[in-house]
Parts: C-alpha cells; structure tokens; sequence
C-alpha cells in the first residue's frame, strides 16, 4: 500500500495480528506492561510512524485505544494490589503522562477568609498594622 509520496508503507494487514500478539505476551505476569514503544520496537518503525498509522487506519488506531486501556488496567491492579515488585513511582508517571490521571490539591489563598490584597509597587502600601498607629 503506498502513500501520497515517498516510499510505500510498511503497514501491511498482518500488522494487527502482530499486535495482538504482542498484546497476548505484554502482560504483568510475564513482567511486562504493553506500551506504545513496545509495539513500535515489534512492529520496526518509530513511534511516529505508529501515530500515523493510528490517524489513517481506523483499526489501528482500535488497537492502540485497546493496548492504552490494557496499560492502564495492569497498572492500576499491579499498582493496588501488590504481586511481582513495582515501581510506584513509575505507574503513578504513566498514569498521569498516558492517562490524564493526576493527583489534585486546593490552595486557599486567603487571609481570614478574605481574598489577599496584590500591589505592584508595595513602596506606598500601608498595612492594615500601620494603619492603626496613623
């Protein structure tokens, strides 16, 4: 199959039975987590090339949504749940780089309940102490 220029590609339909099974043997028992580079390295081509593939091809791109969820199952059970030694800190970053899964904390920025005052040029500010002594 050839693209618009350049030489033709290397996407051939075997392509998702590589991946599947690829997909089959990437799992935690084997101590391994399917990944995107992981499907790259199978396939030979770069990882470019595998996000191009996923824009043209529609079941290509399935697969790769598939590999994504399995990612994260496996991480997330592997993660909660003990088993074979894992890296905490390495599922919580692909978590947040992969999966938009991000750890959230509030700041309140107030002072007695009042929102804080901002000046650019403190020279001329009084505080609320100075103030008083006026």
């Amino acid at each position: 199959m050839k693209s618009g220029a350049g030489r033709p590609t290397l996407y051939t339909p075997d392509v998702i039975q590589k991946i599947n099974e690829y997909l089959k043997n990437a799992v935690p028992e084997n101590m391994a987590i399917p990944t995107v580079e992981g499907i790259a390295l199978t396939l030979g081509i770069s990882r470019d090339t595998l996000y191009e593939w996923a824009k043209v091809h529609k079941e290509f791109s399935d697969t790769i949504g598939r590999m994504k969820m399995m990612q994260k199952e496996a991480l997330i059970k592997t993660g909660l749940f003990g088993g074979k030694e894992v890296n905490a800190t390495i599922a919580a970053l692909l978590l947040r780089v992969n999966h938009d899964m991000v750890e959230k904390t509030a700041l309140d920025v107030t002072s007695g309940g009042e929102p804080l005052v901002i000046v650019k040029d403190a020279s001329n500010f009084k505080s609320v102490a100075d103030k008083g002594l006026e």
